[in-house]
């Protein structure tokens, strides 16, 4: 019986050429969409902003996501967010093993017949002494895309994310690779199954231990709140490669794979407290820019987490208190709120009204807020979970937004509108020129600032309009109604060409702010 299993050891069961083709295809099929998800790291938060203004988890730009579970995002050269599961690898009718090699091992297995089963312990033992020069058999064709003797396995990859790309890719491969020689060599004489399985085992005894340090590095790896996309591409490719891996070794201890589980959870909710510190550091001022930095840094975390969502629910931060996943990304958010709201305490006195409050910090944190909402629109559901987690965020983005806008209204516009208000039957002119003093005073500041979002420049338009234009009609009208000629020749816009401070003009000049 020894001497058969040292025959079988020698005999090169795998296919060259099927290998590189089973790998070659695999390799298209693991970055081809749908089932891949892209991204073009350039326009992930749609933030109308110069790039040189944006910060974000790796540079953090990237592609908008056309719906709520991420497809669709970005093009096939982007950065990967997700790789098609090892479940869509087809082997394509791909032979993997040498036929001619294969009938030599039954013909050496069958002549030994049915005892063959009583030597398994020691034609295991020829296997095991023979492992290192079985395992050889999987390196020496040195196919692409498929684990190499030299591939080297300990690394932080959180520092090479590129060189970290090619290793899930190649780990998604080989574990593929694998798992289809064991299925078309074991399947196909079923009554040595068992003899084929014990030398299938030292085979990929190597290749296992490399892919299984390979994912320890991947978990060890020392992710920041930059790297929020590669850690959860390669916590998405582990769990997927994981079970295959498992199935292949049954030897392997459980404590290597929980160690990984391990490693993974704690760099999971590590980021979340990585995210709340350099959301608190980088709220430092707001240098009159539309959009934050920490903003879209924001958005395009949660449409990452998004893309992840079930990984996180269910793997990398399970549980359903206080604990859970929705209840730590909500933690996140209600920092950023709190951050941007302090800085009008950070901000330049000496633009503040007299109750201390800037008209220019509040269109900052309507514009904020408003593209926080519209980029994230669909997504916090998912990543929330919780009804009452939900129903919170959407209440109080409502109300900050009313209340911002009513502060806004009355911190910029208030004075002018005084003007009108205040008037008695003898002094309309006073109050028409007061208004027009006030009211130019502020157009001047505010037809500055940039609103980006068409709808909400759009809103706040026309809440000016509202607040201003009918006291003011009024007050125009019995003016020209008591006022025989030249009574607006004070009354001039100066950024405009008309020849009289009408209320027209007024509605056409409010209709033109926030253009920056």
């Amino acid at each position: 019986m020894r001497q058969t299993g040292e025959v079988i050891c020698r005999l090169h069961m795998w296919n060259r050429d099927g290998l590189s083709t089973a790998a070659n295809s695999h390799y298209e099929c693991i970055n081809r969409p749908p089932l891949s998800i892209r991204t073009n790291l350039t326009h992930f938060c749609s933030c109308p902003c110069d790039s040189s203004e944006r910060s974000s988890p790796d540079n953090y730009a990237s592609s908008v996501a056309s719906d709520s579970n991420g497809g669709g995002i970005g093009a096939r050269n982007g950065h990967p967010l997700r790789y098609s599961s090892n479940v869509h690898l087809l082997d394509e009718n791909v032979n993997l093993i040498s036929t001619e090699s294969v009938a030599q091992l039954d013909t050496a297995m069958g002549r030994c017949g049915e005892i063959i089963g009583d030597h398994r312990e020691e034609l295991l033992m020829v296997f095991t002494n023979n492992s290192d020069m079985l395992s050889s058999l999987f390196y020496e064709y040195d196919t692409p895309w498929i684990l190499g003797k030299n591939t080297k396995t300990s690394m932080d990859f959180s520092k090479c994310e590129d060189l970290g790309k090619d290793y899930l890719i190649m780990l998604k491969i080989s574990t593929k690779v694998l798992q289809s020689m064991f299925c078309q060599f074991c399947g196909q004489n079923q009554p040595f199954f068992q003899t084929k399985k014990d030398y299938f085992q030292q085979f990929a005894k190597s290749p296992i231990k490399k892919m299984l340090e390979i994912a320890l590095s991947f978990s060890e790896s020392n992710w920041s709140e930059e790297h929020i996309r590669p850690m959860l591409l390669a916590y998405d490719t582990l769990q997927d490669v994981l079970p295959t891996i498992r199935e292949l070794s049954p030897d392997e201890p459980d404590e290597f794979f929980t160690s990984i589980l391990h490693n993974m959870r704690n760099a999971s909710r590590g980021i979340i407290d990585n995210m709340k510190r350099f959301i608190q550091h980088k709220v430092q001022t707001w240098d009159n820019i539309a959009i934050h930095p920490t903003t879209c840094f924001l958005i395009n975390a949660i449409k990452i987490f998004n893309v992840h969502k079930n990984l996180l629910h269910s793997t990398l931060v399970p549980g359903d208190g206080q604990d859970s996943f929705g209840y730590l990304i909500n933690g996140v958010i209600a920092c950023w709120k709190l951050k941007i709201k302090e800085l009008s305490m950070l901000d330049d006195p000496d633009k503040n009204d007299s109750d201390g409050n800037n008209p220019n910090l509040f269109i900052f944190l309507l514009n904020n807020i408003k593209h926080f909402n519209r980029d994230t629109n669909g997504l916090l559901d998912g990543l929330l979970v919780h009804r009452e987690l939900i129903e919170e965020c959407k209440n109080e983005f409502q109300s900050d937004m009313e209340n911002y806008t009513s502060r806004y209204m009355t911190a910029s516009w208030g004075p002018a509108i005084s003007c009108l208000n205040n008037h008695t039957g003898g002094s309309i002119r006073q109050s028409m020129n007061a208004f027009i003093s006030k009211f130019e005073g502020t157009f001047d500041c505010q037809k500055v600032l940039k609103v980006p979002d068409s709808e909400l420049k759009q809103k706040l338009r026309d809440d000016i309009e509202n607040l201003i234009f009918p006291a003011y009609e009024i007050s125009f009208e019995e003016l020209q109604r008591n006022s025989n000629s030249g009574l607006f020749c004070s009354c001039f816009p100066r950024n405009l060409t008309c020849s009289m401070y009408t209320p027209e003009i007024l509605r056409r000049s409010v209709q033109g702010l926030f253009e920056g």
